[in-house]
């Protein structure tokens, strides 16, 4: 028979279909609304893109998909936008397995909101290097486009490049990036899209060391005139000739959903306010004000000028929290501009205070002792124990062996359970962390025809309304109050859980409907 349990887990245990709610909501909105309750989790990112929400406020189509391609001239010399595969062109991956390198792409952010008013704006975003070198990774990030939770986001986040832009080569001297594309860099969109595009590429690489600017190329042809409205680029271009493409407060650091963040953080970016002042607040995971303050930008009211600030702060356990920057209102002392990077809190301890260390994953900030379940068959409780080891010290090999036939971790799509697990661990979600803390939650046990699944959660296995408060209790910190109460309003829980079937394999880890 077919080891799928969830045609009759979602019999006894309904949750929503395609209408779930997107992440991650604001928390600045609630904070200037007066309400404040912290974004929605990882959990909930996870159900968003397993039932394929619609993306919502996508208002970036306008901005990058005008018709009509259009060619490349550099004095004079034209190229025909046209698919074109190079021999150096460098293949994307679908596993993270190797990367050990952090690195930084700039994609758009649509804002939406009373509070997040204008743009699209340019908006840093955590990646891991692939690639033979740092650059050529980095560049390879950025044309690799936003993964579809970020595309699906609210605010949704996109890419002017073309999609099958491909690297002929990247090379730097005396401080200057020179960057060959395939035609299709140069391809389609109009003013707005080739200038995003653009810029793009020289926000993204001049972040790296050692690279103050970018010279284009097209298929070998030194360019500086795109698109047929006649686009003219410096030689070098830098990022002053696109400062048009950012918001009021730009936050460079922490990224956005950055990960690897340290205890105190040190936030830093520009901004072009009035009087050069950026106020800014850090909220923890149950959406409370642990830090509050501002700082002086270098230059301000009518320059951009660099900002830097060093914040203290206090949590109990680690925690996906925000970042949260904005201008009080010459006028009336309101808050406007204001920008939003989630960002993960550590306890300040000499164990985490440091940024995440190469090679690890979000499973090593998990408790490290397994808690006895009694009640648990030898085989059960063996597959447990291994799956919960190789969590916590985020041994993706040994995890690839747990898995068992027709594993299932996502729904829509079809790659493999460690690379999906490996982007989501890059894009800032702490999936193995989950994975390791509900295994030392209560489980439940549900049969389906002849075979019996352990469930983790035991939240899982029932109506939430015939959930023990105590199971419900253990839910935390993973899920604060206003969470069970959103598991109580939809009747179930549909957050990540975790099966394995009575002859110890290992079925299931997976989030949503």
């Amino acid at each position: 028979m077919s080891r799928d349990p969830f045609d009759e887990m979602k019999r006894n245990n309904p949750v929503p279909g395609e209408d779930l709610p997107g992440a991650p909501a604001s928390v600045a909105d609630r904070i200037i609304a007066g309400s404040v309750r912290r974004p929605w989790p990882a959990w909930a990112t996870a159900v968003a893109a397993a039932v394929s929400v619609a993306v919502v406020g996508f208002g970036l189509l306008w901005f990058f998909d005008e018709p009509a391609p259009r060619g490349v001239a550099d004095g004079g010399v034209t190229t025909t936008a046209q698919a074109t595969t190079t021999s150096n062109a460098v293949a994307t991956t679908t596993s993270l397995a190797d990367l050990d390198e952090a690195t930084t792409v700039y994609f758009f952010v649509d804002t939406t909101g009373e509070s997040w008013p204008g743009g699209p704006f340019l908006m840093p975003v955590a990646r891991m290097v692939d690639g033979p070198d740092e650059l050529t990774g980095t560049l390879q990030a950025l044309l690799d486009g936003p993964t579809a939770d970020e595309a699906s986001s609210v605010p949704a986040i996109s890419s002017a490049v073309p999609p099958g832009t491909t690297i002929n080569e990247v090379t730097v001297a005396d401080g200057i990036a020179t960057v060959d594309l395939s035609a299709e860099f140069g391809s389609g969109g109009g003013t707005l899209s080739m200038m995003g595009r653009l810029g793009q590429v020289v926000f993204t690489l001049t972040r790296l060391d050692g690279i103050d600017g970018v010279r284009f190329e097209i298929e070998g042809v030194a360019t500086t005139v795109f698109g047929g409205e006649g686009i003219i680029v410096p030689d070098p271009a830098t990022r002053a000739d696109f400062e048009g493409l950012l918001p009021a407060i730009l936050i460079e650091s922490p990224t956005y959903g950055d990960f690897g963040t340290a205890n105190p953080l040190i936030a830093r970016g520009s901004a072009n306010v009035f009087e050069a002042t950026v106020s800014l607040a850090l909220v923890d995971g149950d959406g409370l004000i642990i830090w509050e303050g501002f700082t002086t930008a270098t230059c301000g009211t009518g320059c951009r000028g660099e900002w830097e600030v060093t914040i203290p702060y206090e949590v109990d356990a680690p925690q996906m929290g925000s970042l949260i920057v904005w201008e009080s209102s010459a006028r009336d002392g309101s808050q406007t501009n204001i920008r939003e990077h989630p960002v993960w809190l550590l306890p300040a301890n000499p164990e985490t205070t440091t940024t995440l260390p190469d090679g690890t994953c979000s499973g090593f900030r998990a408790s490290t002792e397994l808690v006895d379940q009694p009640g648990l068959p030898a085989i059960i409780a063996a597959k447990r124990e291994a799956i919960f080891a190789a969590a916590v010290s985020c041994d993706w090999p040994t995890l690839a062996s747990l898995l068992g036939p027709g594993f299932s971790y996502t729904f829509g799509i079809d790659t493999d359970p460690i690379a999906y697990w490996q982007e989501r661990e890059a894009a800032g979600e702490p999936v193995l962390y989950f994975l390791a803390e509900l295994l030392n939650r209560p489980f439940g046990v549900q049969t389906a025809g002849d075979v019996t699944y352990y469930a983790w959660p035991s939240a899982f296995v029932t109506e939430w309304s015939a959930v023990p408060e105590a199971d419900r209790q253990a839910l935390l910190p993973l899920y604060d109050d206003a969470d069970l109460d959103t598991f109580a309003e939809f009747g179930s829980y549909y957050g990540y859980r975790i099966g394995i079937i009575d002859d110890g394999t290992w079925v299931y880890f997976i989030a949503g409907d």
